[in-house]
């Protein structure tokens, strides 16, 4: 296959200030490419760029979290009395050849590769042009900017190989999406699965090594170790950020929106467990979950929690309405996740989750809650499961939402909530343990992996199996909940080749034709 790339005006610097966090960056439109890269300023900037477009509703804004994936795996009832979309309808029908759906796919593959296009022109201009002595921290800013860009270029690479070609468990050994490694690159040929999820892993492995330095290091721990730390600047007392918060500038922090080295470890695990790496995929998860902040020889915090008090108010559990809920995204429990400072008015979110009625027929994301919510033995969990009771609300008071995407009245508690796009979860990690513990017969550590879940999230009837088919239906039972509108449901059901329940008492995997999306006729780029 051969494709071809649009070369595009570089303008993807953004001006840093002393007043503005990185997050909130405003684009520079006549800078030219010499003047970016003169400056470590510029090298930031550049960097900033790739994450604030990975936030867009053609990626992880919309299509890849709560709209076009979770339609595919079926999470949603989107009949036309329920989504007015044309688009949306044909998402849950798998009608990719559906017009207004084509162009979506087309603008998220185009997206994908305009951020690799970009990450490839930052690689090679920190390669070829630049030295230490040009960064205020030297080596270790330059490798830590260097870093984050091959993981960006990665994580662009996975998502477009696990939407546009089969995974591993139904290869075909044929060629599918291009490993993009130059920048420009004309016509990149596409590559092999197995090529390509290897292209993965190497950037990934490259990426941690660069980032290790300055990730690992004891103020950059303070800026990770909890989710308010990661994701609001928010540092316990017990760490040296709480006390002199100036001790790392705006770039330095809010690490929860940057693939440092936690995230890349955790996509790590990922990336080895698509590429039927196991053992490599369990070590990487592992660690994620092992991660601590030592406070001190007696007091040590783990970075990822499967906190039940999130979704409350601080940690008043009677609070009752959507509005005074602060913590929608559960961000104790979140590894990595992209900002978009303009996510409510971007992403059209009062018209996906418009919460009382105004005579206006919504395009809503209906969640089916009633199968989503029955145990494996068809028994109703959702009166004790918080992924039920406290994250779906019902927009003009019967329609069942995703309580995640609730865009509160209170503007500053709406930016703290809908701004935050989840990718990477530490339950995720938690699934990838228990599969490599099913994968070797160990019924009784798999089953311990899931239930601790459960019970994290209010289900204290313990679940327990004894081969395979039974494992992935279990599993499959807490993930239709836990990504409940993140996108990752999909890749879940096709790299497991498991049963979809497609409603009306029909299951099954996907059909092939389903499973791979078409890449766009053009395959611009």
């Amino acid at each position: 296959m051969k494709t071809r790339i649009k070369l595009l005006l570089f303008a993807m610097a953004f001006i840093l200030s002393s007043c503005e966090s990185w997050l909130d960056l405003k684009p520079v439109t006549q800078a030219t490419e010499e003047q970016i890269f003169s400056t470590a300023e510029g090298y930031r900037s550049t960097l900033n760029g790739l994450y604030k477009n990975m936030g867009k509703s053609s990626l992880y804004g919309k299509n890849l979290s709560f709209a076009m994936l979770d339609g595919f795996s079926q999470q949603y009832d989107l009949s036309p009395e329920n989504n007015g979309a044309k688009e949306f309808q044909a998402c849950g029908e798998m009608n990719y050849g559906q017009v207004q759906l084509a162009a979506s796919i087309e603008k998220t593959w185009m997206a994908a590769y305009n951020v690799v296009a970009n990450a490839n022109n930052l690689i090679q201009n920190l390669v070829e042009n630049t030295t230490p002595e040009l960064f205020e921290f030297g080596a270790m800013e330059r490798n830590m900017i260097l870093g984050e860009a091959y993981a960006c270029r990665a994580l662009m690479h996975f998502d477009m190989l696990r939407l546009f070609a089969p995974a591993p468990i139904s290869d075909d050994g044929a060629n599918y999406v291009p490993y993009v490694e130059q920048y420009p690159n004309i016509q990149p040929a596409g590559i092999s699965v197995k090529e390509c999820i290897n292209k993965v892993i190497t950037d990934l492995e490259q990426a941690r090594e660069l980032v290790f330095d300055f990730d690992t290091s004891a103020l950059a721990m303070n800026a990770v170790c909890t989710g308010d730390a990661r994701f609001y600047n928010k540092f316990p007392s017990y760490t040296e950020l709480a006390s002199k918060p100036s001790a790392l500038t705006d770039f330095f922090k809010g690490r929860g929106y940057r693939l440092n080295y936690y995230s890349i470890t955790a996509l790590l695990a990922r990336a080895y467990q698509y590429a039927e790496r196991y053992d490599d995929a369990f070590e990487a998860a592992d660690a994620v979950l092992k991660f601590k902040y030592e406070a001190s020889q007696w007091d040590k915090f783990t970075f990822y929690e499967f906190k039940t008090t999130g979704i409350m108010n601080g940690t008043d559990n009677r609070v009752s309405t959507f509005e005074g809920k602060s913590n929608l995204r559960l961000v104790d429990n979140l590894i990595f996740a992209v900002y978009n400072a303009k996510a409510y008015d971007e992403l059209n979110l009062e018209t996906y989750f418009l919460k009382e009625s105004t005579g206006f027929v919504g395009q809503y994301f209906v969640v089916r809650t009633d199968d989503i919510f029955k145990s494996s033995k068809g028994n109703d969990e959702s009166a004790n499961d918080i992924r039920y009771t406290k994250m779906i609300f019902m927009a003009q008071d019967k329609y069942p939402v995703s309580g995640k995407w609730f865009y509160h009245e209170d503007e500053a508690m709406r930016k703290k909530n809908v701004t935050i796009l989840p990718v990477i979860r530490g339950t995720e990690m938690q699934y990838i343990m228990a599969e490599y513990y099913a994968r070797k017969g160990n019924w009784t550590e798999a089953a311990n992996s899931l239930n601790e879940i459960r019970r994290a999230r209010g289900c204290w009837d313990d679940i327990s199996f004894d081969k395979w088919e039974d494992f992935v239906k279990e599993l499959i039972v807490d993930a239709r909940r836990e990504w409940i509108s993140e996108g990752q449901l999909f890749y879940l059901y096709k790299r497991l080749n498991a049963d979809v329940d497609f409603g009306k008492g029909v299951k099954r995997p996907f059909k092939r034709q389903e499973a791979v999306v078409p890449m766009p006729a053009s395959q611009s780029m």
